[in-house]
């Protein structure tokens, strides 16, 4: 597989009542247009990630919205819904189309504005990822079903609370070097511990904010970018899906291992590389617990070691494998629907060497994307590569 990536644009991950969804959406589509060089005609068809439009934003339709305002009609346009993975199943979506031959350009855009309503209305409509009719109103929300995740594991590897703060140690010393995140502070393993309990044992530096963005890409045939030698070379060479389960209550540690595991293998055959192979890696985050178990679904350590990495160093920006050198969900913050898609954005800046100075792994050539939502019903990995002649 070998789709080209001809251009990207996103928009800072913040609180930004003076915008609307539309105009997030408008903004990283412009971008990711002047990047790749092309006029809205060029694109024949558009696929925008979006979960909450209706309950946030009382929109529906978001994909019809988002070329209208784009310019892109006639292109077809649909919208992408799969949790917390729907920014990463619009990228799929488009590197299906392009490997089918049907289309020699597509764009994919994620967006999402979730700070328009009080918090308790915002859960709610978050909520809805997943059972809400059994689990949340009964009380297990996302944070108190992730919660029991992170006892499971402390329990089971013998692993404490300060061993696990130090993942959020590690994202917030990138993010504080990250304008486009959200939360841009520096904070030590003392002031993780002391941060207040959200759900017990995670504690306010372990849970990502809410937060408004967009993000997009521009995907061509990957000729069309050999073509231009001057533009980056940089290609998606993996896409790979999965779906899990739907229950937080039964969640289990083997769950969460393969809703990455499993997609993963697949996706380093596909892209014809291993786990050893890759430079950087943004990996789903919006519960610090849910770094050290992605490290282990994708192979960058052993079961139950997945925390160790920021540490020992070896997941920090010159380790063995750079994980979340943008700061993760944890502190650019989970826009739903643009995060999957921030993520692609942000790997192809690292295999451009455009990343923000003090986040940029140094001649990084093979990067990977992992995105998961709900409760652990869906799985999405994407591996891109700088391949140039």
């Amino acid at each position: 597989m070998k789709v080209g990536v001809l251009g990207i644009g996103k928009t800072p991950h913040k609180i930004q009542h003076h915008k609307s969804l539309k105009d997030l959406a408008v903004e990283a589509g412009r971008q990711a247009l002047a990047d790749a060089g092309v006029s809205p005609r060029d694109i024949q068809m558009l696929y925008v990630g979006n979960v909450g439009s209706v309950g946030f934003n009382y929109e529906n339709s978001t994909g019809l919205m988002v070329a209208h305002h784009l310019g892109l009609v006639p292109a077809g346009a649909v919208r992408v819904e799969a949790a917390c993975g729907t920014g990463a199943w619009a990228v799929h979506s488009g590197c299906v189309a392009i490997e089918s031959g049907l289309y020699d350009i597509v764009m994919v855009l994620g967006c999402e504005k979730m700070n328009d309503l009080a918090t308790v209305e915002g859960t709610s409509i978050i909520a809805q990822a997943a059972d809400s009719k059994e689990e949340y109103f009964t009380g297990l929300t996302f944070p108190s079903g992730t919660a029991l995740t992170a006892r499971k594991y402390m329990q089971t590897y013998g692993v404490s609370e300060e061993d696990l703060a130090h993942t959020s140690v590690k994202n917030h010393y990138y993010g504080a070097r990250n304008p486009s995140a959200h939360l841009r502070f520096e904070c030590t393993v003392e002031e993780v511990m002391n941060s207040p309990k959200v759900a017990d044992p995670l504690k306010l530096y372990e849970v990502c904010p809410m937060t408004d963005a967009a993000s997009a890409l521009v995907l061509c045939r990957p000729e069309i970018l050999a073509a231009q030698p001057d533009k980056p070379q940089v290609f998606i060479t993996a896409t790979s899906m999965a779906t899990g389960t739907w229950y937080q209550a039964t969640d289990t540690l083997d769950d969460g291992y393969n809703l990455f595991a499993g997609p993963a293998a697949r996706a380093y055959a596909m892209a014809g590389v291993t786990a050893d192979d890759i430079d950087v890696a943004e990996i789903y985050n919006s519960f610090a617990i849910q770094e050290p178990l992605g490290i282990e679904g994708l192979g960058f350590a052993p079961r139950g070691e997945g925390w160790k990495g920021a540490i020992d160093g070896s997941t920090w920006l010159d380790g063995k494998v750079a994980v979340n050198p943008s700061g993760g969900l944890l502190c650019k913050g989970h826009p739903l629907g643009a995060t999957g898609s921030t993520q692609a954005v942000d790997i192809v800046e690292q295999l451009r060497g455009t990343a923000p100075e003090g986040t940029l792994r140094k001649d990084a050539r093979i990067g990977l994307s992992a995105c998961r939502g709900g409760p652990g019903s869906v799985g999405a990995i994407h591996i891109y590569q700088r391949i140039e002649d």
